[in-house]
């Protein structure tokens, strides 16, 4: 049987006029339902989910969506099984070899966006029960750093690799820089604005216009909360891995006919 990242891509076309956004933030769920609706080991829907993933990061680029971020790991994803835990990690850092030289010849910049050294207050004991009591291993945040050196310059497209990410803890971390900078610069903390430090901070694109999730859930989990304020949500019922360009440019020609009045 083809996993759904084997399956060829139907042609599939812009019409003219559409609107085109500037950032496409995914949360990208069902890899393990889609796995276990197959009897296929999870390793092999989150195998699955991350070939789409790259094809669909290339699609986006081919339409003219300049910025693409996925949520490959929240913090709440090291209360999963340790074996889980190790195969998802490890399969991150096979993304990031196969995703720079790529990403070096199409001048794409890929960002890290989340916690890269340890974790989050109140995941500390999942974490540690999972194997990984520091956080991210050394080795996935020697390529996390890597990719980014090496693409920093990059201005044509960007994607994000939001791993070990939760929003709350993002907020907090941005907090904690604000009053760094305070503290270094003696400003008055109303006069810095906390959307400078967030992890999404300095790219062209850092505000998603649309956020859309898979598998038929309908919430944020509190992805990128402060960015995604007025972000079009869109859901589709589909398993991740399922996913085909098409379903791609459905979530465009959706955003597309909606009118934002960003609370005007």
């Amino acid at each position: 049987m083809k996993r759904a990242a084997e399956v060829p891509q139907a042609a599939t076309e812009v019409p003219a006029g559409a609107s085109i956004p500037k950032h496409l933030a995914i949360i990208p769920d069902g890899n393990r339902r889609w796995a276990a609706a197959r009897n296929e080991s999870v390793t092999a829907g989150h195998r699955a989910g991350f070939e789409v993933a790259k094809q669909l990061s290339r699609f986006c680029r081919k339409i003219g969506i300049h910025t693409a971020t996925f949520w490959a790991f929240s913090t709440e994803n090291w209360r999963r099984s340790p074996i889980e835990v190790a195969s998802l990690l490890a399969l991150y850092e096979e993304w990031i070899a196969d995703l720079l030289p790529e990403a070096i010849a199409e001048q794409v910049r890929v960002i890290h966006v989340g916690r890269l050294e340890g974790v989050p207050d109140g995941s500390q004991e999942a974490a540690a029960a999972a194997g990984f009591p520091d956080g991210l291993p050394e080795s996935l945040r020697e390529a996390l750093a890597n990719i980014e050196q090496k693409t920093r310059s990059y201005e044509r497209n960007v994607v994000n690799l939001a791993i070990n990410y939760g929003g709350a803890d993002e907020v907090k971390r941005a907090i904690e820089r604000l009053y760094d900078q305070v503290r270094l610069t003696g400003q008055h903390p109303s006069e810095l604005d906390v959307q400078d430090f967030l992890d999404t901070a300095n790219q062209p694109h850092p505000d998603p216009d649309v956020v859309w999730r898979t598998s038929g859930e309908m919430r944020s989990s509190g992805f990128l909360p402060l960015q995604s304020t007025y972000a079009e949500m869109v859901f589709t019922p589909k398993f991740f891995p399922d996913l085909t360009d098409q379903d791609v440019l459905d979530t465009v020609l959706e955003y597309s006919a909606r009118i934002r009045r960003f609370g005007g």
